[in-house]
């Protein structure tokens, strides 16, 4: 299993960070690759158990999945875990640092095996760590500019 992590301090507080990785219509404008990032219903509240349809372009291949949310605690956490495609755990931690909040992003994931597996490995290889990087400086740069 492949794991990345990346850190980034953001000045806003913890609440605010939160409540913005919280609100799923984000996740498309900050995490890098992401296509697709929708609740299964529209109506559930968000929290431990939401269950959401997931795409990544990796390349010239698109993954998609379900992932559910298995640890919810505003504003500390947010922790995720496939449920059907490519096997994935990660999350999201917020910690208070001074009067702005240090973000932590983590992903660790087994891609499909055969030959389309080696492909997006190769390309996750290459790829994944800066991308992660990346999501957490959009996100800082949004949550920032929104004051």
């Amino acid at each position: 299993m492949g794991e990345m992590r990346s850190s980034i301090r953001v000045e806003a507080p913890p609440e605010k960070v939160f409540d913005f990785v919280d609100e799923w219509r984000n996740a498309t404008r900050y995490l890098h690759r992401l296509v697709k990032w929708e609740p299964i219903d529209a109506n559930a509240e968000m929290g431990l158990g939401t269950v959401f349809r997931v795409g990544i372009q990796a390349g010239p291949t698109r993954l998609d999945g379900k992932l559910e949310v298995t640890d919810y605690v505003r504003p500390e956490k947010i922790s995720i875990r496939s449920i059907d495609g490519p096997r994935v755990v990660g999350g999201w931690t917020f910690e208070s640092d001074g009067d702005g909040t240090r973000v932590q992003l983590r992903a660790s994931f087994d891609l499909p095996g055969g030959i389309a597996g080696r492909l997006v490995g190769s390309f996750v290889g290459r790829n994944g760590q800066k991308d992660l990087d990346a999501s957490l400086r959009d996100l800082k740069r949004l949550v920032e500019a929104a004051g």
